[in-house]
C-alpha cells in the first residue's frame, strides 16, 4: 500500500488471485499488514505489503530490490517450525511487493506490552524458550532472522510464540539499501537502533548470536516495560551496548542471570539460541507455572461471500473477466427446508445457518456438546455473542472437547450477551518421575512407560560427576506433562576429554603430580637413571604434553633415578690392557696411565672400592720399569 494512499482505497481488493485484503491489522518499519481472506483455502491469513512509494528511485526497476524481497520470503516459506510463523504465498502486485503467511489471532508481543501488560518472569521465559527453539531451527539452516523484534514475536490462540518476518527486514535493510529506506521509513533512526546488536552499532554484519542479544532485549522489555540502554540519542543507545553488561540478576534471579549471559557486547562470549534454551529451562526449576498470557481478541470478522479464487480477476495478472452466467433464485421457502434438514443431521453448524436466515433479536443457545474451535468461533463471528471459553483438564477427555456451557442449551440471548463454555484440556497433567537422573537409558524408559509416558529427544554432554550413560536431567520445562507425552532427557557422555598438561623436562615430580590431579588424570610413575637429571625429577611423559585423552586417563611419567653409582675394580697386579677390559665391564673408562704400559698396575684413581658414577673414567699407575728389573733379579 502506497504510504500516502489510504486505507479504504486497498481494502476489498485481491492480491496473488486469491487473498482479499479484509482490514489494516498493523504496520512495520517499512510495510503494511493485512488481515486478508483467503478465497482458496477459505481461511483467514496476513497479507504484508510493501508499496513501490518506499523504494529508492530506480530500485523498481532494475528489479534488484524486488528480487532480493522476494528471495527472503522464499526462503521464509521453506522453513517448517511449531515457532516459526508460516509463509505460504509472496509476490508482486499492483499494490507492490507482499508475503502472505499465516495469520496469528492472539496478536503480537508489541501488542501485548502496549497494552500495558507486562509479563511475569514465567510468562517470559515461556516466550523466550519458544522464540529460542525457534532461532535454534533457523541458525542450523543457515538463516540469520535479522530483525527481533516484540511486533515479531506472534502469538497462536494457545500462547505460543512464533518469529515472524523472516529475513525479509534483513533484505530491507542490507548494505546496498538500507540508508536509502531508512530515509523513506516512517519510523524513526531510535526505533532502527533500539533492539540491534552492539556489532551492528558497529557497522558490522550480523550474525547468529546477534539475533539472540536481540531476543534478550526484547525479553527484558517485556519483564520491566523498558527496553535497556534506551535513550533519545541512538548513538549514545549503541555506545551504552558497546561498553555496559546488563544487570538483571538482582531483580530477576536466575532467569536475570540466563539472560544477562546471553545479552553480553561481545559476541564471542555470548551463548547460541539452543544454550540460551537450555539455560531458560533451568531456569524454570525456580518459577511457579506461569498464568495465560492475556492475548489479543480475534481479528476483524472475515465476511464470507461465497466467491472463490478463480471467480476473481487477480491484481497480480490482469486478466479477462469470464462471461457471466444468470442464476435462479432459490425461493426462501426451500432454503427453510434445507435448513431444517440440516437441523436434524448436522447439528451445531446446522443452527447457525438456521438463525442467520431467520434469526430474531433472541436467539436460543444450541447444544455445544461435540462443537469444535471453528463453531465456537461462529458464537462471537456470527451469532454476536460473547464467548467465554475456560479451560481445565479432566480424566476421561479428550482436548477441545466441550464439558459444559451456561446458560443451558434453549435460553435465549441477545447479541453481546455471554455464553461461557467450559473445554477440556485433555485428561490431567502426570507427574514426571523425579528417580530419572541418575538411571541409564533403558532403565529410564522402563520407568517412564509404567507412569505411561516415554523417552523423547535424547540430548548428550559432558559431566564430571555423572558417568557415560546415564541420564543428568530431565530437559522438561514442567515437572507434570499431559499422559502419552514424550520426556526429553540429557544424557551423560562422560566427564571431557582432557588434554595432557604441560609437563616440562627436568620437573619437579611433586609438581607433575599435582599438575595431573588437577586435570583428573591418573599417573604411573616409571624409574630411569639419568646423568643429565637430578633424581625425583621428570625425563619425559606418555604421551606427550598438548595430547587430547579421556578423563582419568593414566598419564605415564618417566622418572629420573640419577645417574647410575659403581665400584672401581680391583685392579692392581693387572696389565693395562686387562684392567681396560674390567673397567669397560664396569661401565667406566680408561682416563691416563701414569708409568709405563707394559709394566702391572700398582693402583687407581679413584682408588678400587670406590662408588663413582658410570661412564666415569679411572686413571691407572704402573710399575716403573726399574722395580720391575729388580723384581726379576730377586727372582
Amino acid at each position: 500500500m502506497s504510504q500516502g494512499s489510504g486505507e479504504s482505497e486497498v481494502i476489498g481488493r485481491v492480491v496473488g488471485g486469491r487473498f482479499r485484503l479484509v482490514a489494516r491489522i498493523g504496520a512495520g518499519r517499512f510495510t503494511d499488514v493485512f488481515l486478508a481472506h483467503d478465497l482458496a483455502e477459505s481461511r483467514r491469513a496476513a497479507v504484508k505489503l510493501l508499496s513501490d512509494d518506499i523504494l529508492p528511485e530506480g530500485w523498481a526497476q532494475d528489479r534488484i530490490f524486488p528480487t532480493r524481497f522476494l528471495e527472503a520470503a522464499e526462503t521464509a516459506a521453506a522453513v517448517t517450525h511449531p515457532h516459526v510463523v508460516a509463509v505460504h504465498n509472496w509476490g508482486y502486485s499492483d499494490l507492490g511487493l507482499y508475503v502472505v503467511s499465516d495469520y496469528m489471532e492472539g496478536g503480537s508481543l508489541r501488542g501485548m506490552l502496549d497494552a500495558g501488560h507486562l509479563l511475569s518472569p514465567s510468562q517470559v521465559l515461556m516466550v523466550g524458550l519458544d522464540a529460542a527453539r525457534g532461532l535454534e531451527h533457523i541458525h542450523r539452516q543457515g538463516i540469520i532472522h535479522g530483525d527481533i523484534r516484540p511486533s515479531n514475536i506472534l502469538l497462536s490462540p494457545r500462547g505460543r510464540a512464533r518469529l515472524a518476518d523472516l529475513g525479509t527486514s534483513w533484505a530491507l535493510t542490507s548494505s546496498e539499501t538500507g540508508g536509502a529506506l531508512m530515509a523513506r521509513s516512517v519510523f524513526s533512526a531510535i526505533d532502527a537502533a533500539r533492539y540491534a546488536s552492539p556489532e551492528q552499532a558497529q557497522g558490522l554484519t550480523p550474525d547468529l548470536k546477534s539475533d539472540v542479544y536481540s531476543l534478550v532485549l526484547v525479553l527484558t522489555e517485556a519483564l520491566s516495560g523498558r527496553v535497556p540502554f534506551e535513550s533519545d540519542d541512538p548513538e549514545y543507545t549503541q555506545m551504552a551496548k558497546m561498553s555496559r553488561q546488563l544487570d538483571l540478576a538482582d531483580q530477576f534471579g536466575r532467569l536475570g542471570r540466563v539472560l544477562e549471559q546471553a545479552g553480553q557486547p561481545e559476541r564471542d562470549v555470548r551463548p547460541t539460541a539452543r544454550e540460551l534454551g537450555l539455560g531458560l529451562l533451568a531456569a524454570a526449576e525456580t518459577l511457579p507455572r506461569p498464568a495465560p498470557l492475556p492475548l489479543s481478541k480475534p481479528g476483524p470478522e472475515v465476511p464470507d461471500t461465497g466467491e472463490s479464487a478463480a471467480a476473481v480477476t487477480p491484481d497480480t495478472h490482469p486478466a479477462e473477466t469470464a462471461p457471466s452466467t444468470k442464476r435462479r433464485s432459490t425461493p426462501r421457502a426451500l432454503l427453510a427446508v434445507a435448513a431444517l434438514v440440516l437441523l436434524g443431521t448436522v447439528g451445531f453448524g446446522a443452527h447457525l445457518l438456521w438463525d442467520n436466515m431467520f434469526g430474531a433479536e433472541t436467539q436460543p443457545v444450541p447444544d455445544l456438546a461435540g462443537a469444535g474451535d471453528a463453531d465456537l468461533l461462529r458464537i462471537e463471528n456470527e451469532l454476536g455473542w460473547v464467548l467465554d471459553r475456560r479451560e481445565q483438564r479432566q480424566d476421561g477427555t479428550l482436548a477441545g472437547q466441550v464439558l459444559g456451557q451456561a446458560p443451558l442449551p434453549g435460553t435465549g440471548l441477545e447479541r453481546g450477551e455471554t455464553v461461557t463454555v467450559w473445554v477440556s484440556l485433555g485428561p490431567g497433567l502426570v507427574q514426571i518421575p523425579q528417580s530419572l537422573p541418575g538411571l541409564a537409558l533403558e532403565e529410564a524408559g522402563q520407568v517412564l512407560n509404567e507412569a505411561g509416558l516415554e523417552v523423547g529427544d535424547v540430548s548428550e554432554r559432558y559431566d564430571e560427576d555423572v558417568i557415560e550413560g546415564v541420564i543428568i536431567e530431565v530437559d522438561e520445562l514442567f515437572a507434570e506433562v499431559d499422559p502419552g507425552s514424550s520426556v526429553d532427557v540429557v544424557v551423560s557422555l562422560g566427564p571431557s576429554p582432557r588434554v595432557v598438561p604441560e609437563i616440562a623436562v627436568g620437573t619437579s615430580l611433586a609438581v607433575a603430580r599435582e599438575k595431573l590431579e588437577n586435570a583428573r588424570l591418573g599417573i604411573l610413575e616409571w624409574p630411569e637413571p639419568s646423568s643429565d637429571l637430578a633424581a625425583d625429577h621428570v625425563v619425559r611423559v606418555e604421551p606427550p604434553s598438548g595430547t587430547e585423552i579421556p578423563a582419568d586417563s593414566t598419564i605415564t611419567v618417566v622418572v629420573s633415578t640419577g645417574p647410575v653409582e659403581v665400584l672401581v675394580p680391583q685392579l692392581a697386579t693387572l696389565g693395562v690392557e686387562e684392567a681396560r677390559l674390567l673397567l669397560e665391564e664396569a661401565d667406566l673408562c680408561l682416563d691416563q696411565v701414569e708409568g709405563p704400559l707394559d709394566t702391572e698396575v700398582l693402583a687407581s684413581n679413584p682408588p678400587a672400592g670406590t662408588v663413582i658414577e658410570s661412564g666415569m673414567c679411572v686413571s691407572l699407575i704402573t710399575r716403573p720399569e726399574e722395580d720391575a728389573g729388580e723384581g726379576a733379579e730377586d727372582g
